[in-house]
């Protein structure tokens, strides 16, 4: 009766392991080119300049969640970007896009690279640029440089115009200080 016991313990914890996977589909080469080539398209429609992916990577892995009852793992490609603004040099975005089916199934589900293209579109895509700009700010702060003009005074301008303000960014004020006191 002990063994029948310690069996059913043993398959009822297998199944609730088992059920505690999410598995994402992995992407061919020809998916992960097509991503690549709508992701440039929109940063150049919606900045209106040009873009070049500067590094471009795909990884496909399982990340684990644990607890004291479960092990929880969800298998998800993730698309690594580094892009650089041809147009002005400063403006570099470091950025991934999630393919996991939960976040933009609801776009289109029977077109998953669109459906993904449009969850970028609606949730990172009008960030990118002036998240870049301050960030270019973090670095010339942390490594106490100067501002390249007339770079910084373009991209400034082009955030102030779609209502994204450098100027009250904690960076900017902290480089401002920082530049003010020599």
């Amino acid at each position: 009766m002990k063994k029948l016991i310690k069996f059913s313990f043993v398959i009822v914890f297998l199944v609730i392991l088992s059920s505690c996977t999410k598995l994402a589909p992995k992407r061919s080469e020809v998916e992960q080119q097509q991503v690549k080539e709508q992701v440039i398209k929109l940063l150049e429609q919606e900045y209106k300049q040009p873009f070049e992916i500067e590094s471009f990577k795909y990884e496909y892995k399982t990340n684990y969640e644990y607890s004291f009852f479960y092990v929880k793992g969800d298998t998800y490609g993730t698309f690594k970007f580094k892009i650089k603004a041809v147009d002005n040099p400063i403006i570099e975005m470091d950025f991934e896009i999630i393919d996991n089916n939960e976040l933009f199934s609801k776009y289109e589900q029977n077109e998953p690279v669109k459906g993904l293209v449009g969850w970028f579109k609606k949730n990172q895509l009008s960030q990118l640029y002036c998240t870049s700009l301050r960030m270019y700010y973090k670095n010339l702060t942390d490594s106490n440089q100067k501002v390249k003009q007339p770079n910084t005074e373009i991209a400034e301008n082009f955030c102030n115009n779609i209502s994204q303000s450098v100027e009250n960014s904690m960076y900017k004020k902290t480089y401002n200080n920082l530049h003010s006191i020599k």
